[in-house]
């Protein structure tokens, strides 16, 4: 790829289209630009710590593998957020089958990397505010999960969550209104607890 224009200007799709002619600088610098929105959604989407990097490194070769299949008509963002999508109940699934049991996914936490001026207050604050969300999300069923982090915490639009999971609009809103529902329910069931324990 040509280095006139700084990689932070130039799109996806000229990203793409050199990718497929073989540029391997512009492959990386693909996978570079959405590393960190894959690994975010992979932590979302319930993968264990353990289990993340070799969840995302299968995201990337299914990229690497599928690129020619990629439609230009499509965002790379919302392809990029169906390939992760499906890597996870991939991983899923063989987790389930090789342990028997599918507790392994629920309440999966992860340690946050910090930077030394972060105050030590904050820092708790933000882990129990994620290990709750973790545990909300844990509520969920799979496909709910999947459409409420897209939505409401990926901000995709109802249809480029439709895209991403291959599913239609309609089927979108009704996933999200039961995610919104159960995740309330859930709330409210957390605040009666702490009122009775306090």
């Amino acid at each position: 790829m040509s280095g006139r224009r700084p990689e932070s200007e130039v799109t996806d799709g000229a990203l793409v289209r050199a990718a497929r002619r073989g540029d391997e600088l512009a492959f990386e610098a693909l996978l570079l630009r959405h590393e960190k929105r894959v690994l975010r959604l992979v932590r979302l989407l319930g993968v264990p710590d353990a289990d993340r990097d070799d969840v995302t490194q299968e995201v990337f070769v299914r990229v690497f593998r599928h690129l020619a299949s990629f439609r230009t008509g499509r965002t790379f963002a919302s392809w990029i957020y169906r390939i992760t999508v499906n890597a996870v109940h991939d991983h899923r699934q063989r987790a389930r089958r090789t342990s028997g049991h599918e507790d392994a996914w629920s309440g999966a936490h992860d340690r946050m990397l910090v930077d030394d001026g972060q105050n030590a207050a904050e820092l708790v604050d933000r882990e129990e505010s994620r290990r709750q969300l973790d545990h909300a999300l844990a509520e969920l069923s799979e496909r709910e999960r999947s459409v409420f982090v897209l939505c409401e915490l990926e901000e995709l639009s109802t249809r480029e969550v439709a895209r991403a999971l291959g599913i239609n609009a309609i089927t979108v809103r009704r996933h999200l209104g039961r995610a919104r529902e159960r995740l309330k329910a859930w709330i409210l069931t957390q605040r009666q607890k702490n009122w009775s324990a306090g």
